[in-house]
């Protein structure tokens, strides 16, 4: 990330081996450092090794509905305007996880940058939506909220505890958490937080727990908070 935006700044000379391509250049460079933090957050997050309260952390957003019943391709996803609705724009959040998610299976992924003798070039915003979110809509995300409210949370993330429920069969379930209090409802409340993050961990939670409270002959959820 420091690297990508020291090399903008120092704009109209990028590193040597560029090509004379500047649009291409640059639009490989912002893909290749957007892709990096997305896999990174992912890979943090399969080793349970970025806390749940980050991986929820709501950013800030602007979403664009799809004009009509037909979506972008692969050769004119950069057209913006001719498929999504920019004057029904409207604020929006998405956690970290999905935010993440989106760009690791992006389909659009369309950087606006503005160049200023002054400041250099600069990286605005970019529009995301994933294989599947481009027939709803598409994100606008600002880059300094990207990198202020996402890069900046994760690499500074304290992970100080790790609750872990294991069946007989060796299947665990793992959650890390940034939070000291280790009382019995904290730890239900992770168990919430990290199934309300998606429908993925929805039904994963929902299935493991049920099988967890069998395994070791606990009431059924619905009897426990009877």
């Amino acid at each position: 990330m420091k690297r990508f935006e020291l090399d903008l700044r120092e704009w109209p000379w990028p590193p040597t081996r560029a090509s004379d391509d500047w649009v291409t250049y640059w639009r490989v460079r912002f893909e290749d450092t957007l892709f990096r933090v997305g896999l990174g957050v992912r890979k943090l997050i399969e080793a349970a090794k970025l806390s749940v309260e980050v991986q929820e952390r709501p950013i800030d957003v602007t979403f664009l509905p799809i004009r009509k019943d037909f979506f972008p391709g692969a050769i004119d996803q950069h057209h913006i305007e001719k498929f999504y609705d920019t004057e029904a724009a409207r604020p929006d959040r998405l956690p970290v996880l999905l935010l993440c998610h989106a760009i690791v299976h992006s389909y659009v992924l369309v950087p606006r940058f503005d160049a200023s003798a002054h400041t250099g070039l600069r990286l605005q915003d970019f529009y995301l939506a994933s294989d599947r979110g481009r027939k709803k809509g598409v994100y606008l995300v600002d880059w300094r909220t990207f990198v202020d409210e996402l890069v900046r949370p994760v690499t500074s993330d304290d992970v100080i505890g790790l609750l872990m429920r294991r069946l007989p069969n060796g299947e665990e379930l793992r959650i890390p958490t940034s939070s000291p209090d280790e009382s019995i409802e904290s730890l239900d409340r992770l168990v919430d937080l990290y199934g309300s993050l998606s429908q993925g961990n929805a039904k994963s939670v929902d299935k493991f727990m049920k099988e967890w409270r069998e395994a070791y002959g606990l009431p059924p959820d619905s009897e426990t908070t009877a």
